[in-house]
């Protein structure tokens, strides 16, 4: 059965989710145990956050992205004994980002609609109670700011500070990196524009991802494509919190699944060639980690040199950074 996301906590224990199961280890992946709660529903759209190894959250979007379902939450405070399940009536979703939890009890989720004609429609829920009941904050419907025309997810630094990515959609200028910046915990949001991609590139459309915090340092993956480059990564690295932005290097891949462990080291898979890159400053320099093609389209470290891949069919482990891979043949009890 076919891992569709990990989250190693260290070595040896960790977490993962298939197209319907929810899966732990202690023995660093050679051995899962099922611990997915009866009638859970779960699909291969399923985002989790496995905060340690006892609380973690999965939101469940409808399945095959048909609107009007809504969003079950499952929650388990035991390491997977025992779930929770609630459930987020947002007529309107089809596609979710992964429920953002800063302790076991605040979090917050984006979920949006199909996107269409170069839009979607973003809700930004929150809970205050571990995800029992949310409340909606915002939306790009209303006028809390959030003017991002087609969104990818977004990432809290604490209960006030997040960021919203993605692009302006359709009509907007896409030529220049876009984010929503939050200080008040979601409810209101201003539009910022990144510094114009460097290196003379023509007919660019970039799209944000969503970045990561290490206190007022920010690391944010932007995916970009260009008249004479088709496909480029370029990380963007903020000092102050999200304020103020600088560009990195930019790398000549297409990646989708960029994973910053620190505010040095990441890793990408290009998903044309399968090959892996990696950077150890930031994004100022990046090389090819592995020549194989493992194609691996999600990744976990727990340091600079151990980390997990799932490629469409297997587990894979690496002591070395990414420049060799073994795979783990892998049971599921």
């Amino acid at each position: 059965m076919p891992l569709t996301a990990i989250r190693m906590l260290d070595a040896q224990n960790g977490w993962s989710l298939t197209a319907s199961s929810i899966l732990r280890t202690s023995d660093g992946g050679a051995h899962w145990k099922d611990v997915t709660p009866a009638n859970a529903g779960l699909n291969k759209d399923a985002k989790a956050t496995f905060m340690n190894g006892q609380y973690a959250w999965i939101a469940i979007p409808p399945a095959n992205m048909q609107e009007g379902a809504g969003i079950t939450i499952l929650r388990t405070s035991t390491g997977g004994t025992s779930w929770q399940s609630s459930k987020i009536n947002d007529p309107r979703v089809s596609i979710i980002d992964m429920p953002h939890f800063l302790n076991a009890q605040e979090g917050w989720l984006e979920a949006s609609s199909t996107p269409g004609a170069g839009h979607a429609g973003s809700d930004i829920w929150h809970s205050t109670d571990g995800g029992q009941t949310w409340t909606q904050l915002s939306s790009n419907a209303d006028s809390s700011g959030l003017r991002l025309g087609y969104v990818t997810g977004i990432s809290l630094k604490n209960s006030q500070t997040g960021i919203a990515t993605g692009n302006l959609g359709a009509g907007g200028d896409n030529s220049v990196p876009s984010i929503a910046l939050t200080q008040n915990g979601g409810k209101n949001w201003q539009m910022l524009s990144l510094p114009h991609l460097l290196g003379g590139y023509t007919e660019i459309n970039t799209n944000s991802q969503p970045p990561v915090f290490f206190g007022n340092t920010v690391i944010m993956p932007v995916s970009v494509s260009a008249q004479d480059n088709p496909d480029l990564l370029v990380l963007y690295r903020s000092n102050d919190g999200g304020q103020h932005w600088t560009q990195t290097s930019v790398v000549h891949i297409a990646a989708t699944n960029t994973y910053v462990l620190d505010a040095n080291h990441a890793w990408a898979t290009d998903t044309k060639t399968g090959k892996l890159y990696s950077t150890t400053d930031g994004g100022d320099h990046w090389n090819v980690a592995s020549n194989a093609a493992y194609n691996l389209q999600a990744l976990s470290f727990t340091n600079a040199s151990t980390g997990w891949g799932v490629s469409s069919q297997s587990l894979y482990h690496t002591t070395d950074g990414g420049q060799t891979w073994q795979q783990i043949q892998y049971t599921i009890q």
